[in-house]
């Protein structure tokens, strides 16, 4: 394809215009293969409209980089390839939006409403076959010469995002509607990446407040955790339950749910709290007919303490296995008991105190493409954070409520001057660790009692 800006921003244009054929009045899901292409297309395009000048090896101007967006895109593409993944992605669609019909292959006639779906899915593949890597060619070719010392921002793997491979290029209507109507009938599985299971029912469920996985900060060696075992899961060598305890507010949930949709190969199940107990057979069996998905079933805010593990200690290294293509993840505010936790690989969050809420800015500055923030400026956040806190401007000293300040520093240029300028000041204000000491110990009596408390004094003064 050619590298002309003109005639890339035509294709990438008309690439766009096809992909919204598929996603009219809604939005991918974040985090998902669909997402992320319709990321890396809008960011192209600003590109070379003129919105940016990225390059390989300085961010650009304006807010959306196509560098990072399409570094996105590659990491969506590390357990199937590109052309793989876009022809799940337009099957789904067509099979969800095309109309049923007894006789499938009629339906793709010309003039009809099948025939449009696959039209603009023939189009979108014919582009995206050459369209990614000419834009890539057009980025090197527009930095010139490597400066000293510099290394690319682009993963090489980005170099592959391109569609040769699409079945969409040589099948013909009549097969790719016998594909979707098989697709259609057959598969519960196959029009979503997320379902609740309800009265033994799987329903698609829409979660679009969830986080993708790359935009959580701090707590890196949970991350690395979750980003491990979610892909050894994905990759086929192993299944070991997820066991999470944490306080409330720690991200437990969201990262549990945004790590494991980061693998486009899992299917994300969300049951009943009363399917960890009797309904828990039940479950695995339906699951377990569908070898060809990969499940990851979520219990989520489960109370340890009331919960009839007999079924769990039962199918989780007990009379039974779980079949290779289920695992599950169970998440409490409480620790699991021995005869549990043995059962599965245990996951802890540390508690939030002055240290974690530092770090945690210090990853969002560094992610948000400042270098090298000051100690001292991460303190005046910190302890700025902390007195909005004290003016009840938020419930609770958490990650979650941290991530809401920070979202709001980063839209507040006067907040951002005003705080570093604090932060080169004489004196440099320091958050308050007796604060999170206090909510900390509030929340432990709350969830543990005071039995809880003295273990944790003694924890907390043996850090000091």
């Amino acid at each position: 394809m050619n590298t002309e800006p003109a005639v890339l921003l035509s294709a990438c244009r008309a690439a766009e215009a096809s992909f919204h054929v598929f996603f009219t009045g809604e939005s991918p899901a974040p985090g998902t293969f669909a997402a992320r292409l319709e990321a890396a297309l809008s960011a192209i395009a600003s590109d070379l409209d003129g919105a940016s000048s990225a390059n390989l090896y300085e961010p650009a101007d304006g807010a959306s980089d196509p560098v990072d967006a399409l570094n996105l895109l590659a990491a969506s593409c590390t357990s199937f390839p590109f052309s793989r993944l876009l022809d799940k992605m337009l099957f789904e669609r067509i099979a969800a939006l095309a109309p049923r019909s007894a006789h499938p292959a009629s339906a793709f006639e010309s003039g009809s409403d099948a025939a449009y779906f696959y039209d603009h899915a023939v189009r979108l593949a014919e582009l995206l076959k050459e369209l990614i890597p000419a834009y890539c060619k057009l980025l090197e070719e527009r930095s010139g010469a490597v400066p000293d010392g510099a290394v690319s921002r682009l993963r090489p793997s980005a170099l592959q995002l391109g569609s040769a491979q699409s079945v969409f290029l040589r099948m013909k209507p009549g097969a790719v509607a016998m594909e979707v109507a098989k697709m259609s009938s057959d598969d519960p599985f196959a029009h979503g990446r997320i379902f609740r299971h309800q009265d033994g029912a799987f329903v698609p469920l829409a979660l679009p407040s969830i986080r993708s996985a790359d935009e959580f900060y701090g707590y890196q060696s949970v991350r690395r955790m979750f980003q491990e075992h979610f892909r050894a899961f994905s990759e086929g060598r192993n299944n070991l339950p997820l066991l999470i305890s944490s306080l409330p507010g720690l991200g437990k949930t969201q990262m549990s749910i945004a790590y494991s949709l980061s693998f486009p190969n899992i299917t994300l199940i969300i049951p009943q709290p009363g399917d960890i107990a009797a309904g828990l057979e039940p479950l695995i069996a339906e699951l377990a007919a569908w070898p060809e998905h990969k499940f990851m079933v979520f219990f989520d805010d489960i109370d340890v303490s009331t919960t009839d593990w007999y079924y769990f200690r039962t199918n989780i290294g007990g009379t039974f296995s779980l079949p290779d293509n289920i695992t599950l993840t169970v998440a409490s505010n409480q620790r699991f008991p021995a005869n549990i936790s043995s059962r599965g690989r245990g996951c802890e969050f540390p508690m939030f105190d002055e240290i974690r809420c530092q770090e945690m800015i210090l990853d969002f500055l560094t992610a948000k493409g400042m270098r090298s923030p000051s100690k001292n400026l991460v303190a005046v956040i910190a302890s700025d954070y902390v007195g909005e806190f004290g003016q009840k401007q938020f419930e609770e000293l958490s990650p979650r409520t941290l991530v809401r300040y920070l979202d709001h520093y980063l839209s507040d240029p006067a907040k951002r001057k005003t705080l570093m300028d604090e932060s080169n000041g004489e004196v440099v204000q320091q958050p308050d660790p007796q604060v999170f000491y206090e909510e900390n110990v509030k929340l432990m009596r709350s969830i543990h009692g005071e039995e809880a408390l003295d273990q944790f004094r003694q924890d907390a003064v043996h850090v000091k």
